[in-house]
């Protein structure tokens, strides 16, 4: 941790000298998950070429190794400079919503880099910001992950515990960030849709609670506008009540919500994940919470 805080305080300029040298490692030497890669795009773009596919994916891996190194520049990152690096537009919705009508709010994006960005963007104005997370088995990049987290007065919490956390804190009013695009655990329970061409599993938890506790819905888009440079554009999608809402709207909307922010900009999207390993056996069923 000591090295990786040294390494932050090294100025932006450098560390994106190191990137181009990580990027040529792992894009020409090492081939680090490029064959998955160029399968996920394949499968979402096939009305394009090889070329323009090949394009996307360069740039995919270039945008990588950019977030790897501003990932690590976020231990000491300030207020001013992340504000500077990272727009905040329309934050007046969650300045009524959260400090003006007391609500929790939840705010909804996908892996666009540079995601971690995003809630530091929002807890800098002033906002009390919490954000679910994955536990990552690995204790040392756990640790360094929640300290980043935790920056600007941030609270992280384990999507284990959401639920608990959303009863014990009800009356707090907050906005919490959710990454919506990750594969659930049990695709059984999950919402179904087809995204990208194909048939994709999507948590539907962020649904479930914003309907059990009234929360309005605020998805957040992540413009690139030049290196280390982004837009994070927040849109009230809905707010409660949601009792003439038929189940799984809210997250279809999400999924398109999605799917057209990433076809504006592709190659800032996670594609070194495989996003479609689940296959669709059975229909979705009600009777387990998958939280985002």
């Amino acid at each position: 941790m000591v090295l990786f805080r040294v390494i932050s305080r090294i100025p932006f300029k450098i560390l994106y000298l190191f990137s181009d040298v990580l990027f040529f490692l792992i894009y020409y030497i090492f081939g680090y998950r490029k064959q998955v890669v160029m399968n996920n795009l394949a499968a979402a773009f096939p009305e394009k070429s090889e070329q323009e596919r090949e394009k996307i994916a360069k740039e995919f891996f270039q945008n990588f190794c950019d977030f790897i190194v501003e990932t690590i520049k976020t231990l000491t990152i300030s207020e001013k400079e992340l504000q500077s690096r990272m727009k905040l537009e329309n934050s007046e919705i969650l300045h009524r919503l959260v400090n003006e009508e007391n609500k929790t709010i939840f705010t909804m994006l996908g892996h666009q880099m540079n995601w971690e960005w995003a809630s530091l963007s929002i807890a800098s104005v002033g906002i009390p910001v919490d954000v679910i997370y994955k536990p990552l088995s690995n204790p040392f990049f756990e640790k360094f992950m929640l300290e980043i987290r935790s920056r600007f007065a941030i609270k992280p919490i384990s999507m284990y515990n959401i639920l608990r956390d959303m009863v014990s804190r009800k009356n707090e009013p907050r906005a919490i960030g959710t990454l919506a695009d990750q594969a659930p655990h049990h695709p059984d329970s999950a919402y179904w849709s087809k995204f990208f061409h194909q048939e994709t599993d999507f948590f539907n938890g962020t649904e479930k609670l914003a309907r059990k506790f009234n929360t309005p819905l605020v998805f957040g888009k992540i413009v690139k506008i030049s290196r280390g440079h982004y837009c994070f554009k927040l849109e009230l999608i809905a707010e409660p009540t949601y009792k003439d809402v038929a189940s799984g709207q809210l997250t279809e909307e999400y999924v398109r919500w999605l799917e057209n922010t990433l076809r504006e900009q592709p190659a800032t999207w996670l594609w070194s994940h495989k996003r479609w390993k689940h296959k669709r056996e059975t229909h979705p069923t009600e009777d387990e919470m998958v939280l985002a």
